[in-house]
């Protein structure tokens, strides 16, 4: 039953074999907010005109057509390898784990956005009538996104989008979702590891002797932003700009509360010394034969650029702290790396 209210909300999405072609969504995600909306460009003539001390309704148009929005989502057990496509840039096809038949991973790394764009559908319910009206995006890129690890709360995968337009085709997309989907929680989170030495082989990296966390650590998150030429408007597109191109370096950037721990990130943040990050969640029930849906980033190269130990009381020490993600630069290993194991057959 319709109740008119942000509870008959869906959010859709397919990726674009056309960037900027508008498809009707053939993905469906719980979202605990999507804030995409049209953001036109107005213009208003400055003509003086006897007598009159209004500008005139004549003289004022739409010059650029543009949305824009922010999606948060629950970082689910099934479901989130097509949005790592769009995070990262990266396309990655599905391989069965060796020793199975029903679990397949993926590894992303960084591959860039060129010519890879989603549309996406928000079904906004209209409390007065208690319908859902489908808002459809064309031209999605992500911008910049987040994922965020918090004790005592669901892992969370954040996104500011950029679209170039909103329009009310395709109809409502009947929204289906993947079946028995749990999310990741920071009670998953069975690994965090610094240091360490860091390979790839045939695409998927790994780490050997990196050193468990023994502090305490309440949040870690992990940002990254994209950035995009999001003005390419040129005459003869109706208003409407053309593909998002790459202008600038990728950034990656992460954030994390500890309680003081002097050799685990005072002394690296001191000498500037450049360690490895492994963070890896697992969830408590298997996919198949002890396989289990996984949430797994390996980072090689980071440097802590802040690390302020605080006592601002009587309570333990603690941290807040920042670091930056490089390249590393050694001819093999990415920036960074997701891996995901679920039952995900096609991205």
């Amino acid at each position: 039953m319709a109740t008119g209210s942000g509870l008959d909300a869906q959010l859709g999405t397919k990726t674009e074999t056309t960037v900027g072609t508008v498809l009707a969504p053939d993905h469906f995600y719980t979202f605990n907010s999507a804030e995409l909306a049209f953001d036109p460009t107005y213009l208003e003539g400055d003509g003086i005109r006897a007598t009159k001390t209004f500008k005139s309704i004549n003289q004022v148009g739409i010059s650029r057509k543009a949305a824009s929005g922010k999606i948060e989502l629950p970082f689910m057990f099934k479901g989130m390898s097509w949005w790592m496509q769009h995070v990262l840039g990266s396309t990655q096809a599905l391989a069965v784990v060796p020793a199975g038949t029903l679990a397949y991973e993926a590894y992303f790394t960084p591959g860039g956005l060129r010519g890879k764009s989603f549309s996406a559908q928000l079904g906004k319910p209209e409390p007065i009538t208690g319908t859902v009206q489908p808002f459809n995006y064309n031209g999605c890129k992500v911008t910049e996104w987040e994922i965020a690890f918090e004790d005592n709360a669901n892992t969370l995968l954040s996104m500011s989008v950029d679209a170039w337009n909103e329009a009310t085709t395709p109809s409502l997309g009947a929204a289906t979702y993947i079946a028995n989907n749990s999310l990741f929680n920071f009670g998953h989170v069975t690994l965090f590891e610094l240091g360490g030495t860091y390979t790839t082989t045939a695409g998927k990296t790994t780490v050997a002797s990196g050193v468990p966390v023994t502090s305490v650590v309440s949040k870690l998150s992990l940002a990254g932003k994209n950035t995009l030429s999001t003005e390419r408007y040129g005459l003869g597109n109706a208003g409407i700009k053309k593909e998002q191109f790459q202008v600038d370096f990728t950034g990656i950037t992460g954030t994390f509360e500890a309680e003081y721990n002097e050799s685990e990130f005072q002394a690296a943040f001191r000498a500037g010394t450049t360690t490895g990050l492994h963070i890896k969640s697992v969830s408590p029930n298997f996919i198949e034969a002890a396989v289990p849906y996984t949430l797994e980033i390996h980072i090689p190269t980071v440097k802590i650029t802040k690390a302020p130990a605080t006592v601002s009381g009587p309570g333990l020490v603690s941290v807040s702290g920042e670091f930056m993600v490089y390249d590393p630069d050694d001819g093999s290993n990415p920036p960074i790396q997701i891996h995901i194991i679920s039952t995900d057959t096609v991205l």
